[in-house]
């Protein structure tokens, strides 16, 4: 993940810089290609081009754009390692099997022009459409939400979300080529976020079971999916191809729903606490009859899973609770929710050998060890954790921490590829694959900068039997199994033109070497995927500071994982 999130940040620094290094690099070389439609070759103009060093100490980033013959040069390109990227509205990179080229790496040496390279993008798709009620009258301020369907169990990304206009229109653009659900996601209904009180002017929530105004029967609207369900189970997939319009409208119809009740125990007197609902949708409603004994009732549930949350303010601490809920076809009563204090956890940094280093440059992250398969619509916070940035002196603080399972990582230095996690303890506890904890406690983290690296080549059989060097593979070094949750763990890296590639960072320890093409995310987390390729690797065990070379052979990614 630090490896992702350096590449992202250096590509964000070269959107904002203009033209190329301001002062030749002595031994510079060039590169000149070409940028073209598929199918049919057509030249594309105006496609902003980006070349971003992996190596930032020793290389540039450079941009251009195609001119009117889709055609591009970038002189003085100082030696290095480089990834290149495209960009066009209304297109996508590709390779030349059609797949999204989400790799795209070249090696530049000292005085070399690498002329007449291809690349080629790929027009994408659009979603449009029109959300109505059951009048037809348009609803405005809808999200609708495209989802792709992703290789591998319960796996959907979502890729945009469109909101409805006053005629209740939307349009959804830069979608590449796959199968796709569509969402639509009401606003929220004021009704359930209005204080409620029984005739006798009380509040709802003092009654065990308050009288539904509606004889019981509540409706609102619901988050809806193509083509006209409230059941994710039963949305139908679409299919796009490049270059599709696709019109898909929905109708909003009114559906039942149901309440909440519980009580929040505990509660010191003149305290009230905040009662949520979370789906996995990405909808949250606040209880507003919340009675000064604690009892609660949250509305308009819709059938489904949910986790209701408490939380309470004090002067030392804030107090929560929370529970997993389901909602099938009937009120939820007796929920009991029994806030305990959130803490702080601390952290201390050390660079190992080097105990006067300053190391305000790096972040330690700390986040939920299990966290569920399908994320729903839209991810949770938690699936990306706290940071604590760390001061010169290597401490650090997470606020307001919940008993739980939690994982770390460290950020920073030079982006991730000169360092790693050495030892991570709590207590005399190893946690470098994970902890669990319960209350204030300080966490001791060494990080060294002898990382290991693993270098080589990887090659496929041409139609003459011949091993061949293959470019834009990606190469994945899986950890042994216990450490596969740490999303750092996982050594990456691609091949460039010469079928070349370079993983660095690695922490010492025994991994397993893929070469992949047409790789999906990163579906190498998956463990079914994994075991699905345990055929294919190289297992390789590395040393503290040492280099190591592996001749890769390409692996090839079956159907079903495509």
């Amino acid at each position: 993940m630090a490896r992702v999130l350096f590449f992202v940040c250096l590509f964000v620094f070269a959107l904002g810089a203009s033209g190329q290094n301001a002062t030749p690099a002595p031994n510079s070389g060039e590169i000149s290609g070409s940028v073209v439609e598929e199918p049919g070759s057509h030249p594309l103009k105006k496609v902003i081009v980006q070349m971003i060093a992996e190596e930032q100490k020793q290389g540039g980033n450079y941009s251009t754009a195609t001119d009117a013959d889709g055609r591009f040069r970038i002189e003085d390109v100082a030696p290095g390692r480089y990834r290149i990227f495209f960009e066009k509205s209304g297109f996508a990179e590709v390779n030349g099997r059609g797949q999204k080229a989400d790799v795209n790496v070249v090696t530049v040496s000292t005085g070399q022009s690498l002329d007449d390279l291809a690349f080629h993008m790929l027009p994408t798709a659009v979603i449009t459409g029109r959300i109505a009620d059951e009048d037809g009258d348009p609803m405005t301020a809808v999200r609708v939400v495209i989802q792709k369907k992703m290789p591998g169990k319960a796996r959907r990304e979502t890729v945009s979300v469109a909101t409805t206009n006053d005629l209740g229109e939307y349009r959804a653009a830069g979608l590449f080529p796959g199968q796709y659900w569509v969402a639509a996601m009401p606003p929220p209904d004021f009704r359930d976020y209005a204080e409620h009180h029984d005739s006798a002017g009380h509040d709802a929530a003092d009654n065990d079971k308050p009288e539904s105004p509606e004889a019981g029967v509540e409706t609102r609207y619901l988050t809806t999916y193509y083509p006209g369900t409230t059941d994710a189970t039963l949305a139908s997939l679409l299919t796009l191809k490049a270059g599709d319009e696709m019109p898909v409208s929905l109708t909003l119809l009114p559906a039942r729903t149901y309440r909440i009740r519980g009580t929040v125990t505990g509660l010191a007197p003149g305290q009230t606490p905040n009662v949520d609902l979370d789906s996995k949708t990405g909808d949250s409603i606040r209880a507003t009859d919340v009675g000064p004994d604690g009892h609660f009732e949250i509305r308009g549930a819709a059938p489904g899973s949910y986790v209701v949350r408490a939380s309470v303010a004090s002067d030392s601490a804030t107090l929560t609770a929370r529970q997993d809920v389901a909602v099938v076809a009937a009120d939820v009563d007796n929920v009991k929710l029994a806030p305990a204090p959130s803490f702080s956890l601390f952290g201390h940094l050390r660079l190992d050998g080097q105990p006067t280093a300053d190391l305000s440059q790096y972040t330690v992250n700390l986040r939920q060890a299990d966290l569920p398969d399908d994320p729903g619509i839209f991810m949770s916070p938690d699936a990306f954790g706290e940071n604590a940035p760390v001061d010169r002196q290597g401490n650090c603080e997470w606020k307001n921490v919940n008993a739980g399972s939690y994982i770390l990582q460290v950020y920073g230095g030079d982006g991730g590829n000169g360092f790693y996690v050495k030892s991570a303890h709590l207590g005399d506890r190893n946690i470098d694959a994970g902890f669990s904890v319960s209350g204030s406690a300080t966490l001791d983290v060494v990080i060294s900068t002898k990382a290991a690296t693993v270098e080589g080549v990887v090659t496929d059989k041409d139609q003459q039997g011949n091993d061949v060097p293959v470019s834009n593979v990606q190469v994945v070094a899986v950890p042994e199994e216990r450490l596969r949750k740490i999303p750092d763990r996982f050594g990456q890296g691609a091949t460039d033109q010469l079928g070349r590639f370079t993983i660095r960072g690695l922490a010492p320890g025994t991994y397993t070497l893929f070469a992949w093409q047409d790789l999906s995310g990163d579906l190498y987390r998956d463990s079914d995927f994994l075991k699905s390729q345990q055929s294919n690797g190289v297992t390789v065990k590395v040393e503290e500071s040492s280099r190591q070379t592996v001749n890769l052979k390409l692996s090839a990614v079956g159907e079903g994982w495509q």
